[in-house]
């Protein structure tokens, strides 16, 4: 099977714990033999009226054997337990790097409650079926060999009998594994919206909150939790059926071996303590035939689990490093747009695109909202790759360059700022590790974040909440591009960075950012043409194309799509400077009036 198949490489790993603990289960198997042996030699005992030194010692040699017995099955269950937990952590582990090194694509193909039941139920199912699934299939394929052995040294007839009798029970849940699989795959996906239904309600509650619509909300859980619990439901009525019918056949088996084996201790041929040991023996046998199902039907969900797994941990990301990349340690930051198309899905989000930036400089892209320009920014750092044509950096494709050394050069503020559930100097310094406060205070002191975090009770020390939720918008872009410059990369990509702050404090993050980005190439993308107004060239997009590009002089002159933008900016600015003289003179006005009176 497939899942197991991509398994066997984890249990390679731990070999030396898992002979150990199926040696642990052999002398454990042959002690529980011991037992019902010693049995009835004491009852053979009795029969003959034995004294009771040697009733003392049989009872000593029964004690010792059900220590010995538990002592290793002990040991069995450990070594496998923990075995199995040790392949848990490591496939956790590269779970967590396959969700790492997966691209955008990945990310937008699976949903998040989905992945997190991956790397939960389905990596606690492969558990169990490594876990107790392995020990009990090892003690159960051992304590058959042993048991079987035993019996038919007794009685071959009746072994016979026992033999032919007691499979049907692991045929039965053998028979059912399939439709287990089936079912337990449904009870997992089943699962994953459940999952998903969570994440996006406790992400989204303010939206839910504000919308009242927390009762709607509800209902659909429970519409989703009703799926889950009949696909539950489905699965467990084949495993309730199953067991009281392993019990019926055990049963069976024991009333046929009381009968025959009756008839031959009143003919002689056996003694009565061997027919005691004999019943113990078919006894013994019951419990491994039950958990030779049982095992059947874990290893079947762990086996559906697994393939959930392998279907991540086995994927190739889109983006990745190219068997012909070259060696490069920094990038000076000149990039260059030639004939580059872009699609998603299908559809072609860019078209024909060229332009060129000198290593330094600063280049804008402004048009409308869904034109493009986020697209053409997300190809310098290679979140997506182009459909066709190239995108080069100091004259390389960006294909060719390590994913290592192209996303360091690169210092990227994306248009929903993401922060982690950490202390705010941890956001800042994420991705180049321990950093001086000073070198802290610094990006903060550019982004115009540390009048703000100086109101904080505990300053840089402030532990956010989930996603930054204690911050505002703007408090939020404001990290995000402190975040960017501490990096110190080549290249410097503000994607809409700025839409979430006042102009005032726009002006005094750019004023700040002007520094920064004389040293290295500047990407500004923006709606607000007071933010780009400055930079050294200007592309105007819209349709995933370039419309016009020059310098802000050059393109008001020029009188199409930019100068529109413009004068219409203007035009605004101006109607809220009126209204804002308004409400002064109203207000001045009411002043007067209350000072007459």
């Amino acid at each position: 099977m497939v899942g197991v198949r991509y398994i066997l490489p984890y249990i390679r790993r731990h070999k030396a714990k898992l002979l150990l603990s199926i040696l642990c289960f052999v002398v454990a198997n042959f002690a529980a033999l011991l037992s019902p042996y010693v049995l009835g030699r004491g009852i053979d005992a009795v029969t003959r009226h034995a004294p009771m030194g040697t009733l003392a010692l049989i009872g000593v040699f029964l004690l010792l054997a059900t220590l010995l017995e538990g002592v290793f099955r002990f040991g069995a269950r450990y070594l496998g337990t923990g075995n199995a937990r040790d392949i848990e952590y490591e496939l956790r582990n590269d779970l967590f790097r396959a969700y790492q090194r997966q691209d955008a694509s990945f990310f937008q193909t699976f949903r998040t409650g989905d992945l997190m039941a991956r790397a939960t139920n389905d990596l606690n199912a492969v558990q169990r079926s490594l876990g107790a699934g392995f020990s009990n299939l090892a003690n159960t394929v051992i304590a058959l060999i042993t048991t079987v052995l035993a019996m038919l040294s007794i009685d071959v007839k009746l072994a016979i009998l026992s033999i032919l009798i007691l499979p049907f029970t692991s045929v039965k849940m053998a028979s059912a594994g399939r439709a287990i699989q089936r079912r337990f795959e449904k009870v997992q996906e089943r699962f994953a919206d459940i999952s998903t239904k969570v994440q996006e309600n406790a992400s989204g509650i303010r939206v839910v909150k504000a919308y009242a619509q927390e009762d709607l909300e509800a209902e659909d859980f429970a519409h989703v939790n009703q799926n889950y619990m009949d696909a539950s439901i489905a699965q467990l009525r084949i495993q309730s059926l199953l067991w009281p019918a392993m019990y019926v056949v055990g049963g069976a088996a024991t009333v046929v071996v009381l009968y025959v084996g009756g008839m031959d201790v009143i003919s002689g041929h056996i003694t009565v303590g061997q027919l005691v040991q004999f019943l113990a023996y078919v006894a013994a046998l019951r419990w491994p035939m039950v958990s030779l199902g049982w095992v059947v039907n874990l290893v079947q969900q762990g086996t559906a689990s697994m393939i959930r797994l392998q279907r991540i941990l086995t994927r190739a990301p889109a983006i990745q490093d190219s068997p012909d990349a070259v060696r490069v340690v920094r990038l000076r930051g000149e990039v260059e747009f030639r004939h580059v198309s872009l699609s998603y899905d299908g559809a072609e989000v860019l078209h024909d695109i060229n332009f060129h930036i000198p290593a330094g400089a600063t280049y804008a892209l402004v048009g409308p909202t869904g034109s493009g320009k986020s697209s053409i920014a997300s190809l310098i750092p290679r979140i997506w790759d182009p459909t066709s044509g190239q995108v080069l950096i100091d004259g390389i494709d960006v294909r060719l360059i390590p994913l290592a050394v192209l996303r360091r050069s690169v210092g990227y503020v994306p248009q929903e700022t993401f922060l982690f559930s950490e202390r705010i100097r941890d956001n800042i310094a994420y991705g180049v590790g321990d950093v001086p406060d000073e070198r802290i205070e610094w990006a903060a002191r550019i982004s115009q974040l540390e009048r703000d975090v100086e109101q904080f009770p505990h300053g840089y020390d402030t532990y956010l909440g989930e996603r930054g939720v204690t911050l505002s918008g703007g408090q939020k872009q404001r990290t995000g591009i402190a975040r960017a410059i501490i990096k110190d990369p080549s290249i410097l990509i503000l994607d809409d960075a700025l839409s979430s702050v006042d102009t005032y404090t726009e002006d005094q993050i750019l004023e700040g950012l002007r520094g920064v980005m004389e040293t290295r190439t500047s990407l500004i993308i923006a709606h607000r043409i007071s933010t780009v107004q400055h930079a050294d060239h200007i592309l105007v997009i819209d349709d995933g194309r370039i419309m016009e590009q020059g310098t802000h002089e050059e393109l008001v002159r020029l009188g199409g799509m930019y100068a529109s933008m413009y004068r219409r900016q203007l035009l605004a600015e101006e109607m809220s400077v009126a209204d804002l003289e308004e409400d002064v003179e109203v207000g001045t006005s009411g002043d007067g009036d209350q000072r007459a009176e």
